[in-house]
Parts: C-alpha cells; structure tokens; sequence
C-alpha cells in the first residue's frame, strides 16, 4: 500500500520557497518532468507566491515573490509601494535517481540573481525507506542563507496524509525582516503535517522557530492538460447526401472542410490526384486538422483517384504539402494503419512552388474583440499596477500575400503610473511607463504586412506601419528551413520612429534600428526550442540573443538572455544584461472545443533600454513551425 503511495505522491511535497521539498528544506526529489506547481506559503515574516516547472526531466525551474511582512516603505519614491518584495528564481538537478538501494541526489541554486536575499547552494540526498511506517529521508548541506547540515523527514502515515519534520540551520541574522537576531538549535526545527485530498493538490500546517504557525498551499497539474474537448464533426444533412449520390463530391467536400473550421479551402483533381487546400483555423494542431481533413474520404468516393495531396496553408499561402499514395489514404481511413505510420511513409515539400487554386481579392474582414489585462510590476509608487482594457483587433486580408493587421485597445480601468525617469534622453524601452499608463484609446497595431514563401523552404515576412505599442516603421525576417524544418537560420531588423504615448498616431523625433542573424533547432524530446539572434539593437549595443523554450501540450514556457556591449552607456544601462521569462498558454485548455488561439505573457525583472528589438504583427518562425514535417511527425499523435 505505502508503495503505491510513494510513487504516487512521496517526492511532490513543496516547500515555502517553491521547490520540492519540506517546509523550509529542499529534498532531492525534483517535480515531475513537463508539470506545473503553483502555490502560496506564509509564516512570519514571509509570504511568497511561488511557480515551479518540471523544464525538464530531471530538472526544475522556478521563482518567487516574497513580502516581508515587517517591513514597510513610508518615506521618499517608494512611499506608496508597501511592504518589502523581493524576486528571486531558483533552480535544481537531480544527479543521480533514486533506486531500490541507493538515495536520489540533487544540486541546487536558490536565488541565483539579482538581489540574493535567499541566495543558498546546496546537494542533497533523499531516500525512501520501508520502515514500520515508511518515510522518506533527506540529508544536505548548504552554503548561504541555509548554512549547514540540515535535514528531515516525511512520515508516511496514509495515503493523504504525511508527518513532516526538519532541522533547518538558516542565517536568519542575515536575512531581510528578523533584525539580526539568530536562531538558537531549538528554533532551527521545524514540524507539521501535509494534507493531499487530491494528487494535485497539496496543503501543508506547520510551526517554525517554536511558535511561528505557517501554511503552504499548492496545486501541480502538467501543462497544457484543460477541459476534455468536444470533438469538431459534421453531420449529413440530406443535401449533403443528394451531393454524394450526384457525384458532386468536391463539392461536397468543400463544404466539409468549411464546417470543420478549415477555411481558404479549395478541392479538386488534377489528372489522378486528388489535392485538398485549407487554411487550419480551428486547432491547436495541424496533425489533427489532418486527420480531420482526410477522415472525409470515409464518406467521399473517388474512383479514378491514385495519389491524395494535402496543402496545408497559412490564410492562402501554401506552407508544406504531403502527398500520400491512394491506397495508404484507403487502408487509414479502414483503420489498418495508423496516423503516425502514414506519415512517415508520406512525401512532404516545404513551401511548395505552388499558387493555391483559391485566389483572394480583398476577402471579407475578420473582427476580434477581447478583455485584456496588462500588468506593470515592482515600480517604486506601487508593486502592482494593472490596465483592464477591450482591445478590438481587425483583420483584413486583401490578396494572397497582402494583409492589414490592427489592434485598437480602449481602457476599462487603469492605474499604471511610475516614479522612475527614463534612463536615456532618447529612451528605447525605459519608458514603457509612459505607454501603458495612458487613460485613452490607443493604437496598438496598424499595418500592412506582407508574407509568402519566395523560394524553396523559404519564406519572408514584412511590416509597414504602426507595428507595436512604442515603434512604427518597417521590419521583417527571411527565415529558410532545412529538411524536415527542425532546423531554420534566417535575417532579420527593423528601422522604427519612437511612437509618441501621448499622441495616438504621433512620434517622437528620433529613430531606431536593430538587425540580427538568428538560428533556430526544435529538439524531438524534450520539446525545447532553442532561438539566437546575433547583432545588432535597438539602443546601438551589439550582441548575441538566446531564448530557450519547452513545449507541452501547447503550454509555452521559457525564458531569454541577452548578452551585449554596454560599456559605452550610462547608469543602469551600464553593463546590464536583458533577461526575462515567458509563457504562452493553449486557450483550448479553458474551452469545450479546440482553438488554435494563443494568450502570452513575459515578466523581465528591471525595464532597460539595452537589448532591445522592435516587435511586429508577424512572427515568421511561429507562423510557420506547427505546419512544419517535424512538429507534425512529433505531434502525431496530439488528440483534439
């Protein structure tokens, strides 16, 4: 019985900072690889909000927000800004797993930039044990805040719920909020219970230094897991089924794939292939679209038909082709093989030197309207500031290649505002503030863009206009894919005017510029993407760009780090390196039915002006890479 229990739920204990572990402790079980931990501890003087990802396996992620309850802002800029919050990340690998006679063994790094408050290095050892009542051990030693030999124990006294004890030898004379004053060896112990109802959920009950009463809260569920889907279908109607007894087949189909939320869809034979185009706008993946669109044969006849080619298209712009052999589409469709084998005994082309049949002239407009929240964190006047607003993006799409993008936002709420001065005379992004704090409608995004595939397995992407919040002008990337895609390099800048915040259309008198080469690698397993730009920035300073991402289920999660010559420039500017993290979330997870649609959101800890480029409505990488050989061989077997 406790075996079960064990493997099920021994290990995903979370500590107060957010790593797996016991109370104030880190254990050398690290959470579960592609799983997501999000949680609240409390104990004098601390409160933390914390996240916790399994990047990889093996390896977890995280970070914090810490309040020290007894301390508080009351004088100068920082007045209005509270009690004290700190940011800090933390990291750990487990070296070595756990077997049947030897202890997992971990590394760790808590708080390993910026501020360290909680800076502590440490190895661990844990290990469960079947003893009378089975427990799981932890052995380690530290050197920081957490200084020493410290160790404890998970008493295993049913399967929801767990005895926890430590000693924690922490230098509280050396943390924010306790004044100096030490622990003695009888305060370093610390006890409690940990109470799971549910696998994925977790609430701990403790006491530290004696009498200090604490709590944790946490839940743990793998990325990109939401609502069971309700899957897409068609049901003939009886016109539906005149069509098909009339032969009327490619019309039928047509209308099929309409239904199915695959538009730009055009169907028809050339000479003894039958070719399928349509625009995926209804799925988070193309490898389900697929299946979608060739699951039709199963009610669609086509006697004279040897070969099946599908054209998987951006809007009208054909991405990659796949050409299957007539009786491999009729041995899937009798289930006698699989969607997986299929693929892989199937020819693909990358931008394919092919004009879709269905041509676009000026194709009707597609509205947008959404509620968006917008966050501006840890400014002196205000450790949160927030702007609700209804942003209504227009989409207008005038020939194949040519379309206009806007996103017009009007604010429902808005307390942005910042004490800090921008740290150039002509600011790249240190004034973000004053962007975000206006009260009026705004114009986000305003242009024309352009994009195609001009040459085999490379395409371009190009925007003229209001292309983000702070920059108009003129950007773009070619990017060029080799074999199956996994593998992209490309060229890339922007020449932009500074927009003016407090002019809806206005500029400020200056430009900007930046250029890059970038390169791109998708791995099979574990899903990460890694991204480098080299070049040039928006500021002047030259470097090198790296951005890492791992995907699961469609929930993004990463982080980026640039590294350029700032020498040259002054105060916080000087020498600083442009970091920050991000995720972007599958909306399909909150809704009974698939949805291609993405919601994104990136925190960097301090706004500079260094390592900066210019955004655009276009992303030529992210436009392209799901309809790409490779993430749809990865991808096969994705579910709706």
């Amino acid at each position: 019985m406790f075996a079960f229990f064990h493997s099920s739920y021994g290990g995903e204990s979370v500590s107060n900072f957010g790593r797996t572990g016991l109370i104030e402790n880190p254990s050398a079980y690290t959470i579960k690889d592609g799983h997501l931990t999000l949680g609240l501890s409390h104990v004098y003087p601390y409160t933390r909000v914390f996240i916790n990802l399994g990047f990889l396996p093996r390896l977890e992620i995280g970070g914090t927000v810490t309040q020290i309850e007894s301390i508080r802002f009351s004088e100068g800029v920082w007045k209005n800004y509270g009690k004290y919050k700190d940011k800090a990340f933390f990291l750990k690998y487990q070296l070595l797993p756990e077997t049947s006679y030897y202890p997992a063994i971990s590394v760790g790094y808590d708080d390993f930039h910026g501020t360290k408050l909680f800076e502590s290095k440490y190895i661990v050892a844990t290990k469960y044990l079947e003893t009378p009542i089975p427990q799981i051990v932890t052995l380690g030693y530290s050197k920081g805040k957490l200084n020493g030999i410290f160790g404890g124990t998970e008493v295993l006294i049913h399967p929801k719920l767990s005895f926890l004890a430590e000693y924690s030898p922490l230098k509280t004379e050396e943390l924010k909020g306790f004044y100096g004053h030490r622990l003695k060896n009888s305060e370093k112990i610390n006890y409690g219970i940990s109470f799971r109802p549910y696998q994925w959920f977790q609430s701990n009950v403790f006491v530290e230094r004696n009498k200090k009463i604490g709590f944790n809260l946490s839940i743990t569920a793998p990325m990109g897991k939401g609502l069971p889907h309700l899957p897409k279908h068609f049901i003939l109607s009886q016109e539906d089924v005149k069509e098909i007894k009339e032969g009327d087949q490619v019309k039928f189909y047509e209308k099929a794939l309409k239904r199915l939320d695959l538009d730009h869809e055009k169907v028809y034979i050339e000479q003894s292939t039958l070719i399928i185009e349509y625009n995926n706008n209804g799925y988070l993946y193309e490898s389900v679209a697929l299946k979608k669109a060739l699951d039709i044969l199963k009610v669609t006849y086509f006697p004279n038909v040897s070969k099946v080619k599908v054209i998987l298209k951006y809007k009208n712009i054909p991405i990659t082709s796949y050409e299957f052999e007539g009786y491999s589409v009729n041995e899937y469709i009798k289930g006698k093989i699989d969607f997986t084998y299929l693929i892989k005994n199937s020819n693909y082309e990358i931008s394919p030197m092919y004009e879709s049949a269905k041509k676009i002239f000026i194709d009707k407009p597609y509205f947008d309207l959404n509620i968006k929240f917008r966050t501006f964190l840890n400014d002196p006047s205000g450790a949160f500031k927030y702007q609700f607003s209804v942003d209504t993006s227009v989409y207008q799409q005038f020939s194949d290649s040519v379309f206009l993008s806007s996103t017009i936002s009007l604010p429902i709420y808005n307390n942005i505002s910042s004490s800090n001065e921008p740290l150039m005379s002509n600011p790249v992004r240190s004034d973000v503030a004053e962007y975000l704090k206006q009260n009026k409608l705004r114009v986000y995004n305003l242009s024309i863009n352009y994009f195609d595939n001009i040459f085999k397995n490379t395409f371009v992407g190009i925007s003229v206009g209001y292309n983000e919040m702070m920059f108009a002008g003129i950007g773009g990337d070619i990017l060029h894919f080799f074999k199956d895609g996994r593998i992209a390099v490309g060229i890339g800048g922007d020449y932009v005017k500074k927009r003016d915040p407090y002019k809806v259309l206005g500029f400020k008198d200056y430009w900007l510029y930046d250029y890059y080469v970038s390169g791109y690698y998708h791995f099979k397993y574990p899903e990460v993407l890694v991204n480098v730009k080299a070049g040039r920035f928006l500021a002047g300073d030259k470097g090198v760009r790296l951005e890492v991402s791992r995907n699961i289920n469609g929930f993004e999660v990463g982080f980026w780090y640039t590294k350029s010559d700032t020498s040259d420039f002054i105060g916080e500017n000087k020498n600083y390196s442009d970091k920050g993290v991000f995720i972007r979330i599958p909306l399909r997870i909150f809704k009974l039915k698939d949805t291609n649609q993405i919601a994104s959101f990136s925190l960097a800890p301090w706004t500079r002006d260094v390592g900066q480029l210019s955004g655009r409505p276009v992303d030529v990488y992210q436009t392209v890479k799901s309809k790409m050989p490779f993430f749809i061989q990865d991808n096969a077997e994705a579910q709706e």
